[in-house]
C-alpha cells in the first residue's frame, strides 16, 4: 500500500511540474532565449517553434548562401530567415545574420521575425476555412441591423450598410487612401475622439464609422484597406467566441503543426519568445510613440500600434512557417486545408488584385509581401513548383518597393539548388524528452 501510495506520489509530482512547464510566462521564455539558453528548450521537446529544420553542414548550398549573404550585405540587412520549398517539398531552410547586434546571436530557424502585411494572408485563409466550415458567408453584411458586427450601429455614411465579408478581403470595401491609413492615425484619432489613452480597434471602426464616408460604391473599386483587415480580424473574433489569435492559432496553425506563430508587441520589451530585433534604416527620423507615452522613439520600437494592427498586419513567424501556410493551400499539395471553391476564390478574378490574402495572382505565380519599419516579408509562389519566403529583421529607405530586389535576388539564387527530393517539413528529431509530454 505504501509502495502504491509513493509511486502515486510521483507521478503527481511530475504532472505538476509538466503543469509549471506548461504554463511559464512567456517573460521567463524569452529571458532564456536571449541568455542564449534555446537549448533547454529543445531538450524538452515543446515544439515551442515548428517547423524549425535544422539542416546538416552537408546540406547547405554555398552559391546559395552566397547570393543571399552579397543580397544582405548590399543592403545592409543585420538577420533574415529564408526558405524554399519545390512541389511543396520543404528543399532549403535558413537563418543568416544575427538577430542582435549588440549579442552578435546567429539567426536560426527558429527565430521569428515580423512579417507585416503577409498577416493578410494567414486572416483569409481563417476566414476561408470558416466558410468551408459554415460558421460565415462571403455575402453576409458588416454593418447595419443584420450585419455581423450590428453593435457598431452609429455612422456618417450609411453606405457602410452595404460593405460585405467579400469586399474586406480584396480591398474593396469603399474606402480610399485619400483619408489616409486609419490603423496608423493614432494621434488624430486620440485627438477627435476625445481618448485619454490610444485607439483600440473599436474606436478606430467607432471614429471611421461616425466621421468618414465611404468613397466607392462597396466592390467596385480597389484600395488597399489595413482597416478592412482588422474587421475581419474581428468578424472572426464576433462569429467565433474566441479572441483573433487564439482562434488562428488553435483552428488553423498548430492543428498544422505549426507552432510559435504569434501576434507581435509593440515595444522592444514586448518581444515574443525567439523574436529577433529590428532596425530601421541608417539616417531615419525617430517619432513620437503611437500611445503619446514617449517624445521620441525608433520607428520599428513604438512608431506604430503592431498588436492593434492584428489580423492586418501583427504577426511574426520565420520562413519555414510561411512556406508551409503556402502549402496548406497549393492546387497541387495531395493534403488540402481549404476546398477548391475556396481556394479558386482566394486566387481568381478579373484582376490580380482581385486576389484574397495575396497581394498579387499571375496565372500560378501568386505573391505576398509585408513591410514595417525594421522590417520586410516577401512570399513567392511560382508556376514552376518553386515557393520561397523570405523574412528580414531590417528595413531599407524605399519602403515596400525593396520587395522587389528581394525577388529579383530569390529568382536568381533558386537556380543554384538542385530538385532534392529531402523534404525537410518531415526531418526526424532525435533530442530526448525529459517529461512524457508533447505539445
Amino acid at each position: 500500500m505504501r509502495k502504491r501510495t509513493v509511486i502515486i506520489a510521483i507521478l503527481l509530482g511530475v504532472t505538476a511540474i509538466s503543469f509549471a512547464f506548461y504554463t511559464t510566462s512567456e517573460v521567463a521564455f524569452t529571458r532564456s532565449v536571449d541568455e542564449g539558453n534555446q537549448d533547454q528548450l529543445n531538450y524538452i521537446n515543446f515544439n515551442v517553434v515548428n517547423p524549425a529544420p535544422v539542416m546538416d553542414s552537408t546540406e547547405f548550398n554555398l552559391e546559395f548562401d552566397k547570393n543571399v549573404n552579397q543580397f544582405m550585405k548590399r543592403w545592409d540587412i543585420k538577420g533574415a530567415t529564408v526558405a524554399v520549398m519545390k512541389d511543396n517539398r520543404l528543399i532549403y531552410s535558413k537563418g543568416y545574420g544575427v538577430t542582435n547586434l549588440n549579442t552578435q546571436e546567429k539567426v536560426n530557424t527558429q527565430h521569428l521575425f515580423r512579417i507585416a502585411s503577409a498577416s493578410k494572408l494567414i486572416t483569409a485563409i481563417t476566414i476561408m476555412k470558416m466558410v468551408d466550415d459554415g460558421i460565415i458567408d462571403l455575402d453576409e453584411y458588416i454593418f447595419g441591423r443584420k450585419g455581423i458586427l450590428s453593435h457598431y450601429n452609429e455612422m456618417k455614411d450609411s453606405n457602410h450598410k452595404k460593405v460585405k465579408v467579400k469586399h474586406l478581403l480584396n480591398h474593396k470595401g469603399g474606402w480610399s487612401w485619400r483619408d489616409g491609413d486609419f490603423m496608423f492615425q493614432a494621434e488624430k484619432i486620440k485627438r477627435i475622439m476625445e481618448l485619454e489613452g490610444s485607439p483600440s480597434e473599436d474606436d478606430i471602426i467607432e471614429f471611421v464609422l461616425k466621421h468618414r464616408r465611404l468613397r466607392y460604391r462597396p466592390g467596385t473599386q480597389y484600395a488597399y484597406s489595413n482597416f478592412g483587415y482588422m474587421l475581419l480580424g474581428k468578424i472572426i473574433e464576433q462569429k467565433t467566441g474566441s479572441s483573433y489569435e487564439n482562434y488562428v492559432v488553435n483552428n488553423i496553425l498548430e492543428p498544422n503543426g505549426i507552432f510559435g506563430m504569434r501576434i507581435s508587441g509593440n515595444y522592444e520589451w514586448e518581444r515574443r519568445p525567439f523574436e529577433v530585433h529590428y532596425y530601421n534604416h541608417p539616417g531615419a527620423y525617430q517619432f513620437q510613440s503611437f500611445d503619446g507615452n514617449y517624445e521620441s522613439v525608433e520607428k520599428p520600437y513604438g512608431g506604430s500600434d503592431i498588436k492593434t494592427l492584428g489580423a492586418a498586419g501583427g504577426w511574426i513567424a520565420n520562413a519555414s512557417q510561411l512556406a508551409k501556410l503556402v502549402a496548406l493551400i497549393d492546387p497541387n499539395n495531395p493534403y488540402q486545408l481549404l476546398s477548391k471553391e475556396s481556394r479558386e476564390l482566394m486566387v481568381s478574378g478579373k484582376s490580380y488584385r482581385d486576389a484574397y490574402g495575396w497581394k498579387g495572382v499571375k496565372g500560378e505565380n501568386y505573391w505576398r509581401t509585408g513591410t514595417l519599419a525594421g522590417s520586410a516579408c516577401f512570399i513567392q509562389r511560382k508556376e514552376d513548383g518553386y515557393t520561397y519566403a523570405v523574412i528580414l529583421n531590417s528595413s531599407v529607405w524605399m519602403g515596400h518597393r525593396f520587395n522587389n530586389y528581394i525577388k529579383w535576388m530569390m529568382d536568381e539564387a533558386i537556380l543554384e539548388l538542385d530538385n532534392h527530393q529531402r523534404n525537410l517539413f518531415y526531418q526526424n528529431h532525435h533530442s530526448s524528452s525529459i517529461l512524457p509530454l508533447a505539445i
